[in-house]
């Protein structure tokens, strides 16, 4: 429940502030200073301009990675999708966030990505530098692209199953996909973070999927990583620490990323907390593949919270309905 509160310049909108939660600031004296909103953090809440903003951006994305996908085929190499993905954001005159020399928020030696997007195949699951090693029958591949147009981010990413697939790897991407739907459908203003994490969590465990929360979803706009952070499952320290109320015109990636777990491994712990995914960086100083040499996937939506939910910012906004179309064997 949303209750105000009054100081002589300003409304203060709390959920739950007694908890930690997140409150949100809007003056009343003038000042141009944008919303933001607090609880150890600093989260803007977006002008309808720069939300216009970060949805150019977000369609870029969503364009690069589909051109990227539908050519992950049999044979074909991470490199050569990361070249298409390059070019997409080329000819729109945006840029490549990872390539730029602001992305700097892992601890390696080079600063600059090799390449204009992250390729994940199988168990190279974060922060995939591209390789020159053909995609087989079986490949899971995802494509995550950062793109920055005139100073705003989004965030996108998708998966496919290269050629044919055994019946595991369609579980597990088909269950990434239903943790991000499930967010999707929950998120609304006045909800906890740490509920919408849960069930994505559900989701994960009735498939019998880790869930990584070492690397997890987050606030985007100016930069590509902002707060607040967003995880797909819970863990200690975000309940404890990070969990947040999510409030209107709050723009963030949802992000479930899972791996291949053997059917009687547990992901949840006597707690309800999401078991590690422990990882091992590849000797490019970027890539972290799963330490079981499980395969895993991602997806990832750069979203806007509205007055009655949300809404994907990479979706093409229609002012008429189409006719529904029923195909026909």
């Amino acid at each position: 429940m949303v209750t105000f509160r009054t100081t002589p310049n300003e409304i203060l909108t709390s959920a739950d502030a007694r908890r930690g939660g997140v409150v949100a600031t809007v003056r009343l004296d003038g000042s141009p200073r944008r919303p933001r909103v607090g609880g150890g953090r600093q989260v803007e809440l977006r002008m309808p301009e720069e939300i216009a903003a970060i949805r150019e951006s977000a369609l870029i994305a969503r364009a690069a990675v589909d051109a990227a996908l539908r050519c992950a085929v049999v044979g074909a190499l991470p490199s050569s999708l990361a070249a298409i993905v390059a070019g997409v954001i080329a000819a729109e005159r945006a840029e490549s966030v990872i390539q730029s020399p602001s992305f700097d928020e892992l601890d390696v030696d080079a600063r600059i990505f090799p390449a204009a997007c992250c390729i994940a195949v199988n168990d190279r699951l974060i922060h995939a530098v591209p390789t020159d090693v053909p995609l087989r029958d079986g490949d899971v591949v995802t494509v995550d692209v950062a793109v920055r147009l005139r100073g705003w981010c989004a965030d996108i990413a998708d998966c496919v199953i290269v050629g044919t697939s055994a019946y595991e790897q369609h579980a597990m991407v088909s269950g990434c996909h239903e943790m991000l739907e499930v967010a999707i459908a929950m998120i609304a203003p006045g909800v906890r973070w740490s509920h919408v994490a849960r069930a994505m969590q559900s989701v994960a465990a009735a498939r019998s999927l880790g869930v990584v929360t070492g690397y997890a979803g987050h606030g985007v706009g100016r930069a590509l990583h902002e707060a607040p952070v967003a995880p797909c499952a819970l863990d200690r320290e975000f309940e404890s620490r990070g969990d947040f109320t999510i409030l209107p015109d709050m723009v963030l990636c949802v992000e479930p990323t899972v791996v291949q777990r053997p059917d009687g491994i547990r992901s949840v712990d006597a707690d309800g907390f999401a078991t590690l995914v422990r990882f091992v960086k590849c000797d490019d100083g970027w890539t972290m593949r799963t330490e079981s040499g499980a395969a895993g996937c991602s997806v990832e939506r750069t979203i806007v919270v509205t007055r009655t939910g949300c809404e994907m910012l990479d979706e093409v906004r229609t002012s008429v309905s189409a006719p529904s179309v029923h195909a026909t064997a």
